[in-house]
């Protein structure tokens, strides 16, 4: 499945981790370029336990990414 998440803080962060780990394709869309740039390097933007592991996995998968662009999130998913 292609999901887009909107937002990247404590919530969408963990969703998008857990469902790519299962996975879906994810596209997180995020105001914020600082969490955008860090979350398509597969670095966390939270302190989880378990989340930095999940999303470097994503990323080395190819199922995550992230824009600060809901046009771009949409078409993808």
């Amino acid at each position: 499945m292609r999901i887009s998440i909107f937002g990247l803080g404590y919530v969408g962060a963990v969703t998008a981790g857990c469902l790519a780990s299962h996975g879906h394709y994810i596209v997180g869309v995020d105001v914020h370029p600082a969490k955008v740039e860090d979350f398509n390097k597969g670095i966390p933007p939270i302190v989880e336990p378990g989340l930095d592991e999940l999303l470097k996995d994503a990323k080395a998968k190819g199922l995550l990414r992230a824009t600060q662009h809901c046009a771009d999130a949409i078409a993808d998913t």
